[in-house]
């Protein structure tokens, strides 16, 4: 299983010092609760190092996290939330849960359809009947504004880090390419390469796997979103 944030998950937190985690998990509470109750069962997928899940997890108390990356699961500050390593196209647990989440715009990582509708596939078999799923994401108009700050620079524990963002308008590829550099002066290059998709996209490849949208937002609010928002939030209900 490969460690996509092998070296990013030692800047991660500097990387993402503007996000407003606490924020972040008020809005998807009050969006769980018009469909399911606080004693429900919830999975988050691509959790990354934890930090939304450190707030989510207080209120649902059956909480799993999980990762792709061991090195980002790793620096999970709360080592009380429950953390499993595995691709979130290869979910392991019979089990059926009540909140399925993936945040953070993970979901554009699936860089072509056929992964993107097995991981559609395997949320909607650990659905229950009375669940919902919960995604977002990135639209193209977020990859050009990430355009007018393409260069990044920074430091965490003596970590520099540098970060190039391109936007690939042809093939709708945006990548992220890491510079890190360690204290002992060693160096490392990590790229990350999402997949922009349309939004109507999303629509016809839940349909086709059993799933349907119920609602999908304009991120961190309760406006229907439109194709030039920067995110699309969606919640989504399986098909009985």
């Amino acid at each position: 299983m490969k460690d996509n944030y092998k070296y990013v998950s030692d800047v991660y937190d500097q990387l993402m010092s503007k996000v407003d985690y606490k924020f972040w998990a008020k809005y998807l509470l009050k969006l769980s609760s018009l469909y399911i109750k606080k004693k429900s069962k919830v999975l988050e997928l691509a959790a990354g190092n934890c930090r939304l899940a450190n707030h989510l997890s207080s209120y649902f108390k059956d909480y799993i996290t999980t990762d792709i990356s061991l090195s980002m699961l790793k620096k999970t500050m709360s080592k009380s939330i429950k953390r499993i390593c595995c691709d979130m196209t290869s979910i392991p647990f019979n089990t059926k849960f009540d909140l399925v989440i993936c945040a953070f715009d993970s979901i554009n990582y699936l860089t072509n359809k056929s992964l993107i509708k097995k991981f559609a596939f395997e949320v909607r078999n650990i659905l229950s009947d009375d669940g919902i799923f919960m995604f977002d994401t990135a639209l193209e108009r977020n990859s050009f504004k990430h355009q007018k700050e393409a260069v990044r620079s920074g430091r965490q524990n003596d970590i520099i880090f540098n970060r190039q963002s391109i936007y690939l308008h042809s093939s709708r590829i945006h990548k992220n390419i890491f510079e890190i550099q360690y204290p002992d002066g060693s160096k490392v290059r990590e790229v990350h390469r999402q997949k922009i998709y349309p939004l109507d996209f999303y629509f016809r490849m839940l349909e086709d796997t059993g799933l349907y949208v119920v609602e999908c937002f304009n991120a961190f609010t309760f406006r229907d979103c439109k194709p030039n928002d920067l995110r699309a939030q969606f919640v989504v209900k399986r098909k009985i």
